[in-house]
């Protein structure tokens, strides 16, 4: 399966993954090294350690520093890499805010990718649901993932939400491409989800729409494409699809309002990062 890695992200030359040194950041360290090595991308690993404005002077310097062991845990992931002939960096913040610093790195250094932990403590404090990971995706310059600890990304099934939006649309997009990159791609499948029963036509033209995008990007006769209209609450909906079509991956748009970044569908797209098994991938403009 470890073609299907590489091709699914697509011609990726830096990977930005942003950790804390938790225990909920395996996935996302797995996945990072993965895809750096299988790309030929060079990996940064990040660790910033948040502190707040408001605490005393005298307190911040007595806390300042980066504890011992998560030093080692970034050399661990440096190594992991430099071993099998890859190329890795690790950056060490100690900023007010993290999202901030992962939004600059990432444009920094030009990275393709931002890799994510799903759950965090520090720097990355409570990404399920949490302010890091929404302004992250929201401003970010590149495409996100977000990896729960024991995911696992084979390149076989794929889920997109889509609400027939633009940035939904470019989801649409970026998903039939992992689709043509990925020889192991057996399934695609096109979910949108109608709030009431009077809606779900909507649903069924935003899906058809779909169909057509990707029978017009020549989606391969190796991967079934798979529309489901639904009614129901959008965030349940679409983590339950994903749970029963064993998806690898949930591909979502991001998109800006009243000049604010906000999710796709508003705060749907935390709930579904918040409370699926599965690693999503979140695509900007």
């Amino acid at each position: 399966m470890e073609e299907a890695k590489t091709h699914l992200m697509g011609d990726i030359k830096t990977v930005l993954l942003a950790v804390d040194a938790s225990e909920e950041c395996r996935g996302a360290v797995q996945q990072a090294v993965s895809f750096a090595l299988e790309c030929k991308a060079k990996l940064y690993i990040l660790y910033v350690r948040e502190y707040y404005p408001e605490i005393p002077e005298a307190l911040l310097e007595a806390i300042k520093g980066i504890p011992e062991e998560h030093r080692s845990f970034l050399e661990e992931i440096k190594s992991m890499v430099e071993k099998e002939g890859g190329e890795a960096e690790i950056i060490i913040h100690e900023l007010p805010e993290a999202w901030k610093v992962i939004v600059e790195e990432a444009r920094k250094r030009q990275a393709g990718l931002i890799i994510l932990g799903k759950r965090g403590h520090g720097g990355l404090e409570k990404l399920l649901m949490g302010s890091v990971a929404q302004k992250v995706i929201g401003y970010a310059p590149c495409k996100v993932m977000v990896v729960p600890r024991e995911a696992e990304v084979r390149g076989e099934t794929l889920l997109v939400a889509t609400d027939g939006s633009y940035h939904a649309k470019k989801a649409e997009k970026e998903a039939i491409n992992m689709a043509k990159r990925c020889t192991y791609v057996k399934k695609l499948v096109g979910v949108s989800v109608a709030h009431r029963e009077e809606e779900l036509p909507l649903a069924s033209t935003i899906l058809q729409a779909f169909r057509v995008l990707a029978e017009e990007e020549e989606l391969p006769s190796r991967v079934k494409l798979e529309i489901l209209p639904v009614v129901g609450n959008p965030a349940e909906v679409i983590v339950r699809i994903a749970q029963d079509e064993k998806a690898d991956l949930i591909i979502m748009g991001a998109y800006g309002k009243t000049g604010l970044k906000r999710f796709f569908m508003g705060s749907v797209t935390a709930k579904v990062i918040g409370h699926s098994e599965k690693t999503a991938v979140l695509v900007v403009p």
